[in-house]
């Protein structure tokens, strides 16, 4: 794909230009954090190489980093480190970084620089979740040129990324100078894909050097990674992590361990009802001891995760260091997953669980009155959706009621008895639990698919687009992609829902705004020149007609950072509270917090009076006093103190008592604004009825 973008423009006043939409259909760049989620095939593939079948004794990527900085970055990593990897595979980052810098420096590669730029707490791509299996895994990254073109750089343009010469704002890099991480600078000139590719293969030949020259230290220091994170998950606390089997959505649970499984982890299910530090946990729960190799990994993606804030993440003032991705990467959080940390386990009967069993799914037995699927269950919605595309009707209780043993939540979808021979395939590929009902007297409402759009931009693409078509994709629900011509020029009553996934506004705006934003925040990092067809932007026109169709009726779905744009163009009274925040005043990258929800709202259904949500540059809510307060209907909001969970915050008293999720009436239609990333990568499945349920009416 690449290739063909860049070969199109070659010999053009465009040669060099960087793709303008994404080189992954639906994660783009994002391929490399889907290495614990394992959303893609193509990550399954190598989890089942690295983490199952053969893992290395050592691991490393090859990426590539701007063009104006050092040339060729490589192992180890700069802090702060994550607290769960063996010490000893931090050592081994910085044996096998010192081996290939040497390497390259024998070669007189300049500008090569370590233990800099690239934090060792980071996103859970393959050469940083390596770690947690015990594998020393390692990135370098190149300087780039433009794509295969040479790129003349003058030496006054070389610089580090610096902040007030803080050298921790710049991760041990802070200036463009010699020093002992840096001692050969590059001093400009032209700079080739030649260039790059001779990095990477010294730097990949030094590696497999390094492991032939000390082939039993690496062997030996394998075996000794494994026993000594086992002897901790024996002398440290907790010594085991239950996975109960009473969750609030069972099937989901399951996804998370069927994705455990795959990493490789040892759990048990346990055969009879047992106590763990006191608390009765019943058969079929999981329980997953510590003492194993992949113990950091374990305490990584099931529990509790504090980002530091110390001097390795403040700069010289006190202004917070972003982290290199999301500050925590809490999969049970993240999946809406409750997880118990325990030391003392009752005896108990449990089997092995080496290779995952999907739930069987079933319809009870036959019933005149109809059948139930649970709407707390992701996967309900897949089932709903299957079955409305058989032609199978379906209605939803739009209030909570109690039918026999069953406390039925709003929102429970119902289908007519008659219809079992469909259900039953259904049941078998969705793994649920069609419950038959012997009595139900409720208000309802029929449920039909709503004709959705999403909205996707060229600049190279916007990645939350990709994986919002994924994760729809996942669950049976159908949509197109509107590009501008389509909302400017396009026929939008063919649509119920218009989704903008999380962007910057005046990436979705275009034109002047985009090109005034972009100078006035990244002054030394310049726009790149796309070819006119691929320099999207909706402007004065696409707000006009998005502002029509919302009146007339559709509802306009935005998440995170498109809320402003909502805001902006309906010019609803609706102020983002953290907008225009400096970070010593608020700061949250990517970080779980406790999140009250009104679940008899139709969009919020199913979830949760609690729960986690990923506040990364969400915007917050406060509805201005006016005399139209009653359009506006509150879905979620942050409660009135300890908001963390996982991850880093700094200001939570300008959460305290905001709105996180809000539906405004516009004319005749609705402004669905989802503050938190509700279904970031595909990875927060404990807020994706947020999303779902808005796409059903």
């Amino acid at each position: 794909m690449v290739t063909d973008w860049y070969n199109k423009w070659l010999d053009t006043e465009y040669e060099g230009c960087s793709t303008p939409f994404l080189y992954h259909k639906y994660c783009g760049h994002d391929n490399n954090r889907d290495a614990f989620m394992l959303n893609t095939v193509e990550s399954n593939y190598m989890a089942e190489l690295m983490f199952r079948s053969w893992p290395p004794q050592a691991y490393q990527d090859h990426h590539h980093m701007g063009s104006y900085g050092a040339r060729l970055y490589v192992a180890p990593y700069s802090d702060p480190i994550h607290p769960h990897g063996d010490p000893l595979v931090w050592r081994e980052l910085q044996w096998y970084g010192s081996h290939m810098a040497y390497k390259l420096e024998e070669e007189d590669k300049k500008g090569i620089v370590n233990a800099a730029i690239f934090s060792g707490w980071a996103h859970l791509g393959y050469h940083w979740i390596g770690i947690y299996h015990n594998i020393p895994s390692m990135l370098t990254e190149s300087a780039s040129a433009k794509l295969a073109t040479p790129l003349y750089i003058h030496p006054e343009q070389l610089k580090a990324e610096t902040k007030a010469g803080s050298l921790v704002g710049t991760r041990m890099m802070p200036h463009y100078k010699p020093s002992t991480n840096f001692p050969n600078p590059w001093p400009g000139g032209w700079w080739t894909l030649r260039d790059i590719v001779e990095q990477q293969k010294i730097a990949a030949w030094a590696v497999m050097d390094h492991m032939a020259r000390n082939k039993e230290t690496v062997l030996w220091n394998q075996y000794q990674k494994a026993v000594r994170q086992t002897l901790r998950g024996t002398e440290d606390s907790p010594q085991f992590i239950i996975v109960p089997e009473d969750q609030h959505d069972p099937r989901t649970m399951e996804l998370m361990i069927e994705k455990l499984i795959a990493q490789g982890v040892k759990m048990y299910k346990a055969k009879e009802p047992f106590t763990a530090d006191g608390y009765i946990h019943g058969a079929g729960s999981y329980l997953i001891p510590l003492a194993q190799p992949k113990m950091g990994l374990i305490m990584t993606l099931l529990t509790q995760t504090r980002f530091p804030d110390d001097s390795f993440t403040r700069m010289g003032d006190g202004t917070p260091h972003r982290p290199y991705d999301s500050a925590t990467d809490t999969m049970a959080e993240f999946m809406g997953v409750s997880v118990h940390p325990a030391d003392y386990l009752s005896d108990f009967e449990a089997d092995p669980v080496t290779v995952y069993q999907r739930p069987v799914g079933y319809v009870d037995e036959d019933s005149k009155v109809g059948y139930l699927l649970d709407t707390r269950e992701n996967h309900a919605f897949k089932a709903v959706n299957m079955l409305l595309k058989e032609g199978v009707p379906i209605n939803r209780i739009t209030e909570p009621i109690i039918a026999g043993d069953l406390e039925i939540p709003a929102g429970c979808f119902l289908i007519e008895s008659g219809y079992e021979e469909k259900m039953n395939p259904v049941a078998d590929e969705t793994g649920i639990t069609f419950h038959a009902l012997a009595e139900i007297e409720a208000d309802t409402e029929p449920v039909k698919q709503l004709r959705v759009g999403i909205y996707d931009r060229y600049w190279g693409g916007n990645m939350d687009t990709g994986w919002t078509r994924l994760c729809l994709e996942q669950y049976g629900f159908e949509y197109d992609l509107l590009f501008d011509k389509d909302i400017l020029h396009g026929d939008l009553s063919r649509y119920d829902v218009i989704i903008f996934p999380h962007d910057n506004p005046e990436m979705i705006k275009g034109g002047e705004a985009l090109k005034k934003w972009w100078n006035e925040t990244r002054p030394d990092w310049p726009l790149p020149d796309y070819p006119p067809e691929y320099q999207s932007g909706l402007g004065d026109e696409g707000k006009e007609k998005l502002v029509e169709w919302t009146k007339k009726g559709g509802t306009l779905l935005c998440i995170g950072g498109a809320c402003d744009y909502a805001i902006e163009i309906l010019d609803l009274p609706v102020s983002n509270v953290v907008k225009g925040l400096n970070n010593k005043e608020f700061h949250c990258p990517g970080s779980t917090l406790k999140m009250l929800v009104e679940n008899t709202h139709p969009a919020a259904y199913g979830m949760p009076e609690e729960t986690l949500a990923l506040f990364w540059s969400s915007p917050a809510f406060k509805i201005k006093p006016g005399p139209n307060n009653h359009q506006y209907e509150v879905i979620a909001y942050y409660p009135e103190e300890d908001l963390l969970e996982s991850g880093w915050l700094i200001g939570e008293e300008k959460l305290i008592d905001k709105i996180a999720a809000l539906n405004a009436h516009v004319g005749e239609g609705n402004a669905l604004l989802m503050g938190p990333r509700v279904q970031h990568r595909c990875q927060t499945h404990g807020t994706f009825k947020l999303l779902f349920n808005s796409l059903l009416g």
